[in-house]
């Protein structure tokens, strides 16, 4: 089966600079990426480095963090021309072709791979570290709402279906193959589903582990929640 259409613009392989910018600011750029999960017959395939007309986080040097079963990973540049693949693969043939934007928009017309990917990773200097981003609009007023909030998220679709939350299981898994410490990190929106946040709002985030999510699915509130200010998060990180 292929992958579901997004519901609403660059869903996927999209970073907020309101989260980059204190990541770079902190850490660097180059120390600052966002892998993309290509997934075959439910394993990783691969990990992809891209750049986009709307994404332009990931260098040619970046600093990445290394797959502990071996797991390739390849910088792709859709903005280049001629377009680039390093190291060179043909695997990646199909990907490249001009009439795609970005890996995704080849991903949705074929059947073979599926994907997901990482928000925000970086090395911290010590260790590397990542988070998964979500919004809601309803405001995360203290903990309490925030926990009760996320008791629902097993009524999301990603966390529906006869798989469950595969593809949060899958990056779970990608996570501890590149030995991510992984977070997943609950702001507020300023309208409905949207990439647009609530800086002067709160944050709540817990450690995205499987256990974790099999708490929410069972209307359970994470282990490990953290509370506080969006400046707070910003600085946990």
């Amino acid at each position: 089966m292929s992958q579901t259409r997004p519901t609403y613009g660059h869903m996927t392989s999209s970073v907020n600079r309101l989260i980059t910018e204190p990541l770079i600011k902190k850490y660097g750029h180059l120390n600052v990426v966002n892998p993309i999960v290509v997934v075959k017959e439910g394993a990783v395939a691969f990990y992809l480095y891209e750049v986009t007309l709307t994404s332009s986080v990931n260098k040619p040097n970046s600093n990445k963090p290394e797959s502990l079963d071996g797991i390739q990973h390849y910088f792709i540049d859709y903005e280049s021309s001629p377009r680039r693949v390093s190291p060179p693969s043909k695997l990646l043939d199909e990907f490249m072709q001009p009439k795609f934007a970005c890996c995704y928009d080849f991903i949705l017309q074929q059947e073979i791979y599926n994907s997901v990917d990482i928000d925000y990773v970086w090395f911290s200097g010590e260790k590397w570290k990542a988070m998964e981003l979500t919004t809601v609009y309803t405001p995360l007023t203290n903990q309490a709402e925030a926990e009760r909030l996320v008791k629902m998220f097993y009524r999301r679709p990603s966390w529906t279906g006869i798989s469950g939350p595969r593809a949060i299981y899958t990056l779970i898994e990608a996570a501890a193959d590149l030995s991510l410490e992984y977070y997943f990190v609950i702001v507020n929106s300023a309208r409905g589903v949207s990439n647009e946040l609530v800086v002067d709002g709160n944050a709540y985030w817990f450690p995205l582990t499987k256990e974790n999510v099999e708490r929410i699915v069972g209307k359970s509130v994470p282990l490990n929640g953290r509370f506080g200010p969006f400046s707070e998060m910003l600085s946990f990180l």
